[in-house]
């Protein structure tokens, strides 16, 4: 395992099988609207798809956005805007990735997530989202 300077670690098993991070997110969590780390992806990863699993609708008037990317504010090369429903309760499979999180990547990499929304301000919205992943571990 390799540990970044944040002190976030990024996980990367020796045996050769599916990976994967897992968070929560949630309506109002601390700093959101701009983007909030997560996790840590390892140097050498490939994204092979990632869901989103919205399990109490984000509410807010008129527009829920939900993105997650290699970097905190608009970036979305991981999950796009238009990726999910967050409007509604549900699962989204295999989103593909964009960018440079379409190869493997170059070093660990840290995960972002934001939450966006306008009109009247969501009340409640809750998402577990799974990023599945193959490290680099070629025997």
């Amino acid at each position: 395992m390799t540990t970044n300077t944040l002190g976030t670690t990024a996980r990367k098993n020796a045996a050769q099988m599916v990976h994967y991070l897992r968070f929560a997110v949630n309506f109002n969590d601390a700093g959101i609207a701009a983007g909030v780390r997560k996790q840590t992806l390892p140097a050498g990863a490939l994204i092979i798809g990632t869901d989103i699993h919205v399990g109490t609708a984000f509410n807010a008037a008129t527009t829920n956005v939900l993105t997650v990317g290699s970097a905190a504010g608009s970036n979305a090369d991981i999950i796009s805007g238009a990726a999910a429903n967050e409007g509604a309760t549900g699962l989204t499979q295999n989103i593909a990735p964009s960018g440079a999180m379409l190869g493997p990547i170059a070093a660990d990499t840290p995960v972002f997530v934001q939450y966006t929304q306008t009109g009247t301000a969501a009340t409640a919205g809750q998402a577990t989202v799974v990023i599945k992943y193959i490290p680099n571990n070629d025997l």
